[in-house]
């Protein structure tokens, strides 16, 4: 009898195991939501008398498939697509088709490029705005091989650019996923992106001087 009750016990054992382990939920899909993320990379640009900048291109991940590229020294942006297959971000751009291969939200490849970019970087969407705050610096001429001092203040919607004094908050801006926006007002377009603490600066101006036309620049928060 006792050896009848021993099996019973267990038997039900064994029951209860097998059923929970039915019960337990499957895990989650850890497919990464490109969403949450952007990428920036930097190709060399030659400016007049020999001088090489690397200027800044951004691609912005929106919903279903599709994305947009920022180019610092080629606008306007551009509707591209994506895809995302295991571990490798696939972007269709024209008749070009660039790969990044990820693994632990680090990119750790590329290829497709007919010119090879420089510091290519996955970047988490930070939660708060980062351009709040002063920057200065230089920046420089595309087409005369000066500098000019620049200053620029940030709140969450505005922000203001002066050459010497301190600047007043007299712009509307809409960050994009809070680290890059452009403004064009007055024939000047601008392109800001905050990345690591530094302020990126393309500013253009329609129908300027060679000085203003095109002006480039990494400036530190103050």
């Amino acid at each position: 009898m006792k050896t009848i009750k021993l099996c019973l016990s267990i038997l039900l054992v064994l029951v209860v195991v097998s059923c929970n382990k039915k019960d337990d939920p499957k895990p989650e899909d850890t497919k990464l939501d490109l969403t949450n993320y952007f990428i920036t990379m930097e190709f060399p640009t030659e400016f007049t008398g020999g001088r090489t900048y690397n200027l800044p291109l951004l691609i912005v991940f929106n919903d279903d498939e599709k994305s947009t590229l920022y180019s610092f020294s080629s606008p306007p942006p551009e509707a591209i697509s994506h895809q995302l297959e295991n571990d490798n971000i696939k972007i269709t751009y024209g008749s070009s088709n660039w790969e990044f291969t990820i693994k632990d939200q680090v990119i750790t490849a590329v290829s497709g490029f007919v010119n090879q970019p420089k510091n290519v970087k996955l970047h988490k969407v930070p939660a708060t705005n980062q351009f709040i705050g002063n920057y200065s610096g230089m920046l420089n001429a595309r087409l005369v091989s000066n500098a000019f001092p620049f200053r620029y203040a940030f709140n969450q919607t505005q922000f203001g650019e002066e050459m010497v004094s301190d600047p007043t908050l007299d712009y509307v801006i809409t960050p994009i996923k809070n680290v890059f926006a452009m403004s064009f007002i007055d024939s000047v377009k601008r392109y800001f992106l905050v990345i690591d603490g530094k302020l990126i600066v393309v500013r253009m101006k329609m129908g300027g001087t060679n000085a203003e036309s095109f002006m480039y620049g990494s400036l530190t928060k103050d």
